[in-house]
Parts: C-alpha cells; structure tokens; sequence
C-alpha cells in the first residue's frame, strides 16, 4: 500500500513482492539438499514466533514460492526442530500443542527454558534430544530428517548459555547447512 500511495506501478509492486526473498533469520529458507528443505528462524525467541513459523511451514502448498514449503494439515509430522535455550519468563503450554502436531523430533539447547519445553510437552512420544552446542544439535536433527521433511531452527527461547547472541546461533545454523553435500 505504500508503494501505490508513492505511485509505483502495480506490475513493479508484484515483481517486487514476487522477488522478495525475506530477511536474513526470520523463517529464512536457506538451502534445500536431497529434497529436505532448511528454514532458519533464529529470530523467534519467543513460543509465538515458534507457533507462526510451525503453522507457516505445515499450510503453504508444494512448489510455492522460496522453498515454501509442505502443504500438510497441522497432524501430520514432517518438521524437525531445533529450539529451547534461555528462559525469558514465558510459557510454553500453547507452544507444546502445537510441536505435538507438528513436529517429528525435537533438538533442543539447555537452558531453562528447555526445562519448561520438556515439562510442559508431558509425556510426549516425540523423538527428543537435549545438546549444549549447535553442531551436535544439527548433527543429531539431520539425522531424523527424511525426503520431503523440513529442519527448521526456531529456538522460542533466548540463545545466552549455548551462543553468543541469537544472531550466533543462526550463523552456526546456515554454515553448516551450506556445509551439507
């Protein structure tokens, strides 16, 4: 709306909007190989954010725009995420319904946080594993993924403990994605 009311050409406003490939750690694709696509969303450190990006991942059909991305009704697991860390005082109950229907593992940082995403998951059947680094982490959440599956990092948490910033942890996420042959 903005650029119409500064008089850009619809067909310019678009193309840009076609184009427009997003920002660098908010639901970022960065790279899809052997048909497992990887999302960084190190910016969603809140159980919100981690809610959005999830039900983001799990609606959009096949062969949109970017890599995005699946096209399955929330249910059907095919995400692995990689999350938790510091706490930032939040609760995780909205957040645990939502990763029970559609997450297929989980790799979570230590922290406190992590320690409210586990109690609040409850007795779940979702395959779970705590790391203190991102490459164990990532190592561990590669593993799990199958054609067709989606890694996303979306922590819900604040980074402090494991990285230096949440901006660290991203950069540790897409270099070894990028590493990946």
């Amino acid at each position: 709306e903005a650029a119409r009311a500064l008089g850009v050409k619809e067909a310019v406003i678009k193309k840009a909007v076609a184009n427009f490939a997003g920002v660098p750690g908010r639901l970022e694709f960065v790279r899809e190989v052997k048909s497992v696509k990887y999302y960084n969303d190190t910016t969603a450190t809140t159980p919100d954010g981690v809610i959005v990006a999830l039900k983001t991942l799990a609606k959009f059909p096949k062969g949109n725009p970017k890599g995005i991305p699946l096209g399955l009704p929330l249910g059907r697991a095919r995400i692995i995420l990689l999350g938790g860390g510091a706490d930032k005082e939040l609760t995780y109950g909205d957040y645990a319904k939502v990763v029970k229907k559609t997450v297929k593992a989980l790799a979570l940082f230590k922290g406190t946080a992590t320690d409210k995403i586990i109690t609040a998951l409850g007795g779940n059947k979702i395959p779970l594993e705590v790391f203190d680094n991102m490459k164990s982490a990532f190592a561990w959440a590669k593993l799990q993924a199958n054609r067709g599956d989606v890694v996303l990092l979306s922590p819900g948490a604040a980074s402090f403990g494991v990285f230096k910033n949440e901006y660290d942890r991203g950069d540790q996420f897409v270099s070894l994605v990028k590493k990946i042959k």
